[in-house]
């Protein structure tokens, strides 16, 4: 069902190397979809969610991944990122000359360095976007990028009406 009928619908389908995904923190999801059978003409967007390098993040550079990311980004789509999420957009070669952020704090790992070692122009910003490629310094911008998201996908109106509904904007 349609929560209001002048926002237009939003369909999510989540997707994963594995069966199942686990997180650091105990979350589990079953993806809808794996990866490897993801086809990306059916998308408007991808969403990559950030993680610990020591937990299971490693394996999101991989070249199924990136595939994904350069197709659907290719075709005029989105790319959203939290946090570390932006990593693997600049290992598949898409952030070259474009403006980016990532999370500055890691205690073992350069994010920006990494960034900038991918011919990214770095900014210490909590958000930036450059050519439909979003990307954050950390999960307290998670619903800054969600909203802009949901901007590119339904327009500046449909995300209007979407943040006017939350609870803490009524605006």
């Amino acid at each position: 069902t349609q929560y209001r009928e002048h926002i237009p619908t939003v369909h999510v389908t989540t997707t994963g190397f594995h069966a199942e995904v686990h997180g650091r923190f105990g979350l589990m999801i079953r993806p809808e979809v794996l990866l490897a059978r993801v086809n990306p003409a059916e998308y408007r967007a991808l969403a990559l969610p950030g993680g610990f390098h020591d937990s299971g993040f490693e394996e999101a550079y991989d070249e199924q991944l990136y595939r994904v990311i350069r197709a659907i980004h290719g075709h005029g789509g989105t790319i959203a990122t939290f946090c570390v999420g932006i990593l693997p957009v600049a290992e598949a070669g898409l952030l070259r000359g474009k403006r980016a952020t990532s999370y500055p704090y890691s205690r073992h790992h350069d994010n920006l360095g990494r960034l900038r070692e991918r011919g990214a122009v770095v900014e210490e910003g909590p958000v930036v976007v450059d050519e439909r490629i979003i990307s954050c310094a950390g999960p307290a911008q998670s619903i800054d990028v969600a909203l802009l998201l949901v901007e590119a996908i339904i327009g500046v109106e449909g995300a209007r009406q979407v943040r006017r509904y939350m609870v803490w904007d009524h605006g």
